[in-house]
């Protein structure tokens, strides 16, 4: 019996982290500081760490974290974020056949221009990172895992320049983060999709959703700091 999808995705959230717990794995493939490239995972944390967070092995230290709180490393892809976990961003979509769930944290202090990044001598800054998480139900080809991230990260950087997020070093648009971190996650089950560009019925629903998502995550980012 094929799972519901929705429902088969259980979503914690404390200050200190957000864990989405399924089920039943899912196949993945992401940037993650554990559980990176391709694999299959159950669990999956965005950590908030300090913004002055610095460990000489990170994966190391990351995988204590877990261990302390009980969490199985096997099955488990986790990220960090300097960013507040309570300005978290979450789109749901069900069509009937396609369903997907984006979940995005957003801290743009280390804000950078990918296209101008070479003309500057960087220097450590504070972590600030955007963590997307993107779940779909259904069965991806690895090429649509693949196109799956360049729609993301499109949709991402158009979320940045409609927002005027500016690279503090260049003073021109930022495209990103230099810790951006993404997933996609597929359940590999029910409808196939072999690609995800941009023009697919997967590839719009990824496209509208993180733009929504990350517009606003960075709005709230924004907002917050404002506040301090």
């Amino acid at each position: 019996m094929k799972r519901d999808f929705f429902s088969s995705i259980r979503m914690k959230q404390t200050s200190e982290m957000i864990v989405i717990q399924a089920s039943a794995p899912f196949k993945t493939f992401s940037s993650a500081v554990i559980g990176a490239g391709f694999r299959w995972a159950k669990t999956f944390v965005n950590r908030h760490v300090n913004k002055n967070y610095h460990a000489d092995d990170v994966e190391a230290e990351y995988l204590n974290y877990l261990r302390v709180h009980h969490i199985d490393s096997e099955e488990t892809l986790g990220m960090m974020t300097a960013a507040y976990l309570e300005d978290v961003c979450i789109r749901q979509f069900d069509d009937g056949t396609l369903k997907l769930l984006v979940v995005v944290t957003a801290g743009v202090s280390n804000a950078v221009d990918a296209s101008r990044a070479y003309s500057v001598e960087h220097l450590l800054r504070t972590i600030g990172t955007i963590n997307t998480w993107i779940f779909i139900d259904g069965h991806l080809t690895e090429e649509a895992f693949v196109q799956a991230i360049m729609t993301a990260t499109e949709a991402k950087v158009k979320a940045m320049h409609d927002e005027a997020v500016v690279d503090p070093d260049t003073h021109t648009i930022a495209t990103g983060t230099s810790t951006d971190s993404l997933l996609i996650a597929a359940s590999q089950t029910g409808e196939n999709y072999p690609y995800a560009g941009t023009i697919t019925k997967l590839g719009k629903a990824i496209g509208k959703y993180v733009y929504e998502a990350t517009v606003e995550a960075i709005q709230k980012n924004k907002r917050r700091k404002e506040q301090l």
